[in-house]
C-alpha cells in the first residue's frame, strides 16, 4: 500500500485501537488487531477450511466479507486488468521485447523475468548513464557517472529533488541518466540520489520529462527518504527504453518499478504536454 499517515488520509477508517478499515472500490474492507506479541504463535489447525464446488476446485465469494478480506486479497495494483485494445497491444509489444522466462516468481501466469533492458530501441541516444557494482569490501554499490549533462539540466533535477524534501547540504552521491530519442524533442531524465547510513539508506528520485524549452513533467518520484537497506519500503524506478509500442511512429517511455521483492513494467504516453500511465504489469514478485 502507499505509504500514509493514515489518520489524515481519506481511503483509511480508524474505528478504535484495534480496527482500521482500508476503502477498496465503493467499498471498505476491514482488519482487526488480534494480538500484541509481535512474534505470534500461528495455530493453522484453527484456521477455517476453503469451501469447494462440486468439481473440487476452490469456489469464489461473490461478496467477500470486510472481516475475512486480506490486503493479499485485493486486485494488484501494479498488475491490474488490460481491457481496452490499446492496453493489450502495449502488452503484446512488451511481452515480445521485454519478458523473459514466464511464469516467474510467485506471480500470476504471465508473470516473467525481465530481460537485458541494456537493450534499447534503435534511435535511442544516451547522453548521461550511470553503472553499479557491489564491492565487497565496503559491503555498498560503487558507482561510476558515464557522460555528462549541462548544467541548465542539472539545475533543473537538483530543483526537483530539493522539492521532494532532499537537503540543501546533502552527504550522499547524486547520478543522472538522460536518454533522448531521434523522434521527438524533449529528453528524458533520471537523477537518484543515495546515502546509506549503517543498514539504513536515504534516498530521492525523480524521472522527468524536459523539452527544448526547459518545461518539465515529472513522470516518477520518490520524495526524500530513509529506509532499510535490506527491506526497504519504498518504490525506486528506472529507465527501460523508448520505444513505439503502439506502431503509431511515436515513442512511450517504458520503465521498471521495483518494490520490495516486487517488479513490473509501466509504459507512460506523453501528447501535449499531459502524461498518462498507458499499461502497468508483466515483472515478478516473490
Amino acid at each position: 500500500m502507499p505509504n500514509t499517515p493514515i489518520v489524515t488520509d481519506p481511503k483509511y477508517r480508524i474505528l478504535n485501537a484495534t480496527t482500521l478499515e482500508i476503502q477498496n472500490g465503493e467499498g471498505w474492507h476491514r482488519f482487526t488487531k488480534c494480538t500484541t506479541d509481535t512474534n505470534p504463535p500461528l495455530d493453522y489447525a484453527t484456521m477455517p477450511a476453503a469451501s469447494h464446488d462440486p468439481e473440487g476446485s476452490i469456489a469464489p465469494h461473490s461478496e467477500p466479507t470486510p472481516e475475512t478480506t486480506s490486503i493479499q486479497s485485493q486486485e494488484d495494483q501494479h498488475r491490474p486488468a488490460c481491457t481496452n485494445e490499446s492496453c493489450k497491444q502495449i502488452e503484446t509489444f512488451l511481452k515480445k521485447h521485454y519478458c523473459g522466462g514466464s511464469p516467474a516468481g510467485n506471480g500470476p501466469d504471465e508473470s516473467c523475468d525481465l530481460r537485458d533492458r541494456a537493450k534499447r530501441s534503435s534511435g535511442v541516444a544516451v547522453i548521461a548513464d550511470y553503472d553499479c557494482e557491489w564491492n565487497e569490501t565496503t559491503n555498498a554499490a560503487d558507482c561510476k557517472q558515464q557522460g555528462q549533462i549541462t548544467p541548465q539540466l542539472r539545475t533543473i533535477l537538483f530543483r526537483e529533488l530539493q522539492q521532494l524534501g532532499l537537503p540543501a547540504q546533502d552527504p550522499g552521491n547524486t547520478y543522472f541518466t538522460v536518454w533522448q530519442s531521434d523522434r521527438v524533442r524533449w529528453s528524458v531524465a533520471q537523477t537518484d540520489y543515495s546515502y546509506r547510513i549503517g543498514d539504513e539508506i536515504e534516498l530521492c528520485e525523480v524521472i522527468a520529462l524536459v523539452d527544448q524549452n526547459s518545461n518539465v513533467i515529472v513522470l516518477r518520484k520518490l520524495p526524500f527518504t530513509k529506509t532499510d537497506v535490506d527491506v526497504p519500503k519504498t518504490t525506486e524506478w528506472s529507465l527501460v527504453d523508448l520505444a513505439d509500442t503502439r506502431d503509431r511512429g511515436h515513442p512511450d517511455i517504458v520503465l521498471v518499478g521495483h518494490a520490495y521483492e516486487d517488479h513490473w513494467l509501466e509504459v507512460i504516453s506523453v501528447e501535449n504536454g499531459v502524461a498518462k500511465t498507458m499499461f502497468s504489469g508483466f515483472g515478478y514478485y516473490l
